[in-house]
């Protein structure tokens, strides 16, 4: 897959299109000035000569104007849908890519698609063609000066009255308006994580009191939108009082004008024709602002999104499928935004065929060991390589088919169990059923009702939490990764299934792959070749299995730690900390 474009580079791509805009929006506007002069002339040339041929041409050449300004109006609107179309097909992806990239980064971005369509829908909407036709508004007030001055001024006038109102609205809205939008977008949320924990709601009796507060959010938000909306009715109300009574006050103008012999009827008609065009994209863009200013907005969180984060596709050299090597190099990890160290000082490795158990307490760090491993995480300092390569600078597509990865939180996602156990890539038959007798779960999936086909993830089959332990173990195993990352992988499972899950540890073993897992249960650990203790986010110790298990076993508050567990912590430990430093 190549590389989609940055945010930037996609921005300056439709900018491209601005020049044919502005020369329809030109030749658009001028073509509506063919009414005016059509009124000009029937009233000045045609009812004081009473030429028939001379109307009948007349009428067709506007009627011909008409149609031409129809088909360029045309032509500018399936422009804007069409860059519409391309900017979410170009955004889309890359999106939801950041987005994700944000979310592992502990990110509290709020921006996604619905940016995207906010974009998507100003160019795509009315909102962009009263912006694009704002600037013949002077061609317009110039044309009405060329008529008479006095007319010129008034139109000018009321063009500035029009454009303070405009201003007026942004200044009173634009604050609140953002803030109901993001508050809107976090209500949104809410609702799918109510829907997703109805289970829990309805089981615990909090299904009312969420509901509740929920309500009481949206009512707070519906009455922000309320104001908002009320006062930019108002200020359109006082806007189009104040267009109609202008074009009263270029007739009446006209009128004394005419009378003064000063002016002509058919000008008097026109300035008032003319005046209603000049004024028009301003008096829409007081109702267009919104739509402005949440494409304003968008576009500014879309920037903040792409500068944030790094995009998930890389392009580098393929590196060779690796034998399992792992290698943790004083590895430190800090939480996002903050100095607090969450792991310090990790160093150890796990060779081919080596199973590395990590134990420690709650809270420890054993979860984002598993992070950084899988490379979900960056390090803060420090390494984590696999084969000697750096884990983060490998491209993510290739690291994922050498990596099996179980997390703690399963999640199943939208398709059938062979096409979560496939990875949601096109399913392989063979791999799909290799993977799922390896998990010893082969069995187990004949027997649902339809199979291998058995839809899961939010609205599919209910299955049970070790049902979905199982399948996540086999998408883990799909492709036969050399390294295998397991974070209490026993989580939900019965005594068949963890027989399974022992099975499977010493298959892995035997067929020579990297396991690294994660439990609190010391059974689990008995095809373990090394075991790591992490306290407070600090190796504590590492050695054999028997070495540590040993250790643990006979400890005590006054009881240190032997010295070949200090030997081995110290030969793991980074060689030139200062350097790493």
């Amino acid at each position: 897959m190549q590389p989609r474009p940055q945010f930037q580079e996609v921005m300056h791509l439709a900018r491209h299109q601005v020049p044919a805009l502005l020369l329809f929006s030109l030749l658009t506007n001028l073509l509506l000035l063919a009414s005016t002069v059509y009124m000009l002339q029937i009233y000045d040339r045609v009812l004081s000569s009473g030429s028939i041929d001379t109307l009948l041409w007349l009428t067709l050449a506007v009627i011909g104007a008409i149609a031409v300004y129809g088909l360029l109006e045309h032509a500018r609107r399936m422009m804007l849908g069409h860059i519409s179309q391309w900017l979410d097909d170009q955004l889309s992806v890359p999106v939801i890519e950041r987005a994700m990239e944000a979310r592992l980064a502990g990110s509290n971005l709020e921006t996604g698609l619905k940016d995207v369509g906010d974009l998507r829908g100003f160019i795509a909407g009315d909102g962009i063609l009263t912006f694009l036709d704002a600037p013949w508004t002077p061609v317009f007030l110039a044309f009405m000066w060329f008529l008479h001055p006095a007319l010129g001024v008034v139109g000018l006038a009321g063009a500035v009255l029009l454009f303070c109102a405009a201003l007026a609205n942004d200044f009173l809205t634009r604050r609140k308006g953002q803030d109901a939008a993001a508050g809107l977008r976090r209500s949104q949320a809410a609702v799918g994580q109510f829907i997703d924990g109805a289970e829990t709601l309805r089981s615990l009796g909090m299904s009312e009191p969420a509901l509740r507060r929920w309500e009481q959010n949206q009512q707070s938000l519906i009455d922000i939108q309320t104001r908002i909306l009320q006062r930019t009715t108002i200020i359109g109300s006082l806007s189009r009082s104040l267009r109609l009574a202008l074009q009263v006050a270029v007739l009446g103008l006209g009128a004394y004008l005419v009378l003064r012999r000063e002016l002509t009827p058919g000008s008097m008609i026109a300035a008032s024709i003319l005046l209603s065009r000049a004024l028009a994209p301003i008096e829409r863009s007081i109702g267009a602002w919104r739509s402005l200013v949440s494409a304003r907005t968008a576009r500014r969180n879309l920037m903040k999104l792409f500068a944030e984060t790094r995009s998930m596709q890389t392009v580098g050299v393929s590196l060779p499928r690796p034998q399992g090597r792992l290698k943790l190099e004083n590895l430190h990890y800090c939480a996002p935004g903050t100095s607090q160290a969450l792991l310090n000082a990790i160093g150890f490795g796990v060779e081919p065929g080596q199973t590395c158990g990590v134990i420690g307490p709650s809270g420890s760090g054993k979860t984002t060991l598993c992070r950084l491993i899988v490379g979900t995480l960056r390090p803060s300092l420090g390494h984590v390589r696999l084969d000697g390569a750096e884990v983060w600078n490998w491209p993510a597509e290739e690291l994922g088919q050498h990596i099996g990865y179980l997390p703690q939180q399963v999640e199943l996602f939208p398709g059938t169990i062979a096409e979560n156990i496939a990875r949601l890539r096109d399913v392989d038959s063979e791999a799909v059923i290799a993977a799922a007798q390896l998990a010893g779960i082969h069995e187990m999936i004949l027997r649902l009702p339809s199979g291998y086909r058995t839809e899961v993830g939010p609205h599919g089959a209910r299955i049970s939490r070790g049902q979905r332990q199982r399948i996540a173990l086999a998408r883990a195993l799909f492709g036969d990764p050399p390294l295998i990352v397991l974070d209490e992988p026993n989580t939900g499972l019965d005594g068949e299934g963890e027989v399974a899950l022992f099975n499977v540890l010493q298959q892995l073993k035997e067929r020579g792959r990297t396991v690294v897992i994660i439990s609190h249960q010391t059974n689990l650990l008995r095809t373990a070749d090394h075991i790591a203790l992490i306290r407070d986010g600090s190796l504590s110790m590492f050695g054999t299995r028997d070495e540590v298990l040993g250790a643990l076993a006979g400890q005590s508050r006054h009881i240190p730690v032997p010295a070949a567990i200090r030997d081995k912590i110290a030969a793991n430990a980074p060689a030139n900390r200062k350097a790493g430093e």
